[in-house]
């Protein structure tokens, strides 16, 4: 009999030794050659002649331009938050409290949603899928939908529920042309499902699921895997594809703001498949994937349904993301875990033409890095909760960073002046200077040098995280990878070292104050192909002033303690690229869209 692996095709023989598990995970999981593939950075005139060939394609089937970032990655499919208002209060989606609400007339109204599908369906998206927060408590809902569904170039709309209320709304919807529907279901055992929702609501959401299966040929169920609270059911939700038309969607716990994330909390993919390897064997059959699916497509032979995987943390999909998100109070992002965000709706509403919006999203497209951060580095950066992405206080105001040479992959492809709208800024030698710039605070009226006062400010929780690189030799890099340098473990001592610098800063920098600090952690990501260490250090307190110096300390000082433990094989090695990436806490809180900067 054959066992379908991927694209290929595989004759097992009758005599055949029974494959390990080990085996048979390895097998189901060779990633797509998409995927793999390290993306190319395009120069702007690169990315203008492949634009230009891609638009002789498909410009008169779409009519405007697609919207395609410097890795020509192309966006067909936008995610609308209706609401920040959410019926439950899911552990991986927001703290038990809630969150802050923004008032009603903040949130885009009916008519501002539609002309925002209307730009982007002019631009060549043609899927979207509602979420929330619960998208069924947003009581124009249907009409939404039935103005989405009858958008010209608009071919799948969808919506991702808890099913609390939807039997209300099912029919409804459906008729307005709803075509595609996800139902959040993270155990199949009653009490733990009150847990994990802190909510009892069980029975109305299993409800909800039959129904939707007499409604569509397909009902994707999406599931949050958190070790401790339910891996042990991943079996059984498998099982339930044994006679129902469901697509069971095993979710990755990700860091968010507010999600209290815990790395013993995460259950890796490769962890749930070989559960259900140990159970099932060889009938574990892997489907084929399109390009642009974010779901990891498996069944059991002779089931009905199928089961997947989304696997954002330990093996990405970057390289073939064609989504963008808008917020409901309508912010763009263009990445789920990145924190730059720009307000189309205060372009709308200060009377922008579709022309000047259309400029605005592809300018932040732009600006989209080829991956994401790692869980590590994501779980100390600032995002905000799950709920109010759709998957505190807005960012969408803050400039998305000075761009320096070594990071500017893509800020000059429209233009290179000061763009008010999303405030790039790239100085190709000294900055301008504005009449709004600020005073330097360590130089008194006469221009000496003087210490900050810092007696009356809060004390706050204050953050702060830095990055920088080294370059190394080929041979460099494969000894730290083995651990065969002979000065010894090059990480844990520069981990160590870059702890004991940050809590030097005050004696190394005149003007800096002590600072009790709470917290100091250094990691590393290792590019052996490209021979590079990255290393991220982030730094907390709570106190009266910021830890900025304390992070870039930590991360200078952990570079220099790895060239210092490889030098005696090579001093061709470059520091490279230290910079800081977020500061929050204090009066300013500073982002750089830090999505690709490991």
């Amino acid at each position: 009999m054959s066992r379908q692996l991927g694209k290929k095709v595989v004759q097992w023989s009758a005599t055949r030794t029974k494959s390990t598990t080990e085996e048979l995970v390895k097998s189901l999981t060779v990633p797509l050659r998409e995927h793999e593939q390290p993306l190319k950075v395009l120069t702007p005139d690169e990315k203008r002649k492949a634009v230009q060939l891609r638009m002789k394609e498909i410009e008169h089937i779409k009519g405007q331009p697609p919207f395609f970032d410097m890795f020509m990655r192309e966006h067909t499919y936008l995610r609308i938050s209706l609401t920040e208002k959410c019926n439950f209060r899911c552990l991986y989606c927001m703290p038990a409290e809630g969150v802050p609400l923004k008032p009603k007339d903040k949130m885009l109204t009916n008519d501002e949603i539609l002309k925002l599908v209307k730009l982007f369906a002019r631009h060549g998206i043609d899927k979207i899928r509602l979420t929330g927060g619960e998208p069924t408590i947003r009581k124009d809902i249907v009409q939404i939908v039935e103005g989405i569904a009858s958008t010209p170039g608009i071919k799948d709309v969808g919506i991702t529920t808890n099913g609390l209320v939807l039997p209300r709304f099912l029919p409804d919807l459906k008729n307005a042309g709803l075509t595609k529907i996800n139902i959040s279901i993270d155990s199949l055992e009653r009490q733990k499902f009150a847990k994990m929702t802190r909510r009892d609501g069980f029975d109305k959401v299993w409800k909800s699921i039959e129904l939707a299966r007499s409604y569509f040929p397909k009902v994707k169920l999406n599931v949050v895997v958190i070790r401790h609270q339910n891996e042990n059911e991943i079996v059984d939700f498998v099982n339930l594809t044994r006679d129902r038309n469901l697509d069971v969607r095993f979710i990755e716990f990700m860091p968010f703001g507010g999600n209290e994330f815990k790395n013993d909390q995460f259950f890796g993919y490769r962890e749930m498949l070989n559960l259900i390897v140990e159970k099932f064997g060889e009938d574990v059959i892997r489907l084929s994937d399109s390009p642009n699916d974010t779901t990891k497509a498996y069944k059991i032979e002779g089931y009905q349904g199928q089961f997947g995987f989304i696997t954002s943390m330990t093996d990405h999909f970057c390289n073939t993301c064609n989504r963008l998100r808008i917020t409901a109070d309508g912010n763009l992002k263009v990445c789920l875990h990145g924190n730059s965000e720009v307000s189309l709706r205060d372009k709308i509403r200060g009377g922008d033409t579709d022309e000047q919006l259309s400029e605005i999203i592809q300018k932040a497209v732009n600006n989209k890095k080829a991956r994401h951060a790692g869980m590590d580095a994501l779980k100390n950066l600032p995002n905000r909760p799950m709920i109010l992405i759709g998957v505190h206080s807005s960012i969408s105001t803050s400039p998305l960073g000075h761009l320096s040479s070594s990071s500017l992959h893509f800020s000059h492809l429209a233009s290179s002046s000061h763009f008010s709208s999303i405030q790039f800024r790239h100085y190709s030698t000294t900055p301008p200077v504005y009449s709004d710039s600020p005073v330097l605070t360590h130089v008194d009226n006469n221009g000496r040098a003087t210490q900050v006062d810092v007696s009356n400010k809060s004390i706050t929780i204050r953050t702060a995280v830095a990055k920088g690189t080294i370059i190394l030799t080929p041979e460099i890099s494969l000894q730290i990878s083995q651990n065969t340098i002979k000065k010894g473990d090059v990480l844990t001592v520069a981990k160590i070292a870059s702890i004991l610098g940050a809590k030097q800063v005050a004696n190394l920098i005149p003007l800096c104050h002590p600072i009790r600090l709470d917290f100091v952690d250094t990691i590393f990501e290792h590019d052996l192909k490209n021979a590079q260490l990255h290393c991220i250090s982030t730094a907390k307190c709570g106190g009266n002033t910021g830890v900025e110096m304390e992070a870039l300390t930590a991360c200078t000082i952990a570079l220099l303690t790895v060239y210092d433990m490889c030098k005696a094989i090579s001093q061709k090695m470059v520091l490279s690229n230290i910079h800081l990436v977020h500061k929050s806490g204090g009066k300013t809180t500073y982002n750089i869209d830090n999505e690709n900067q490991i």
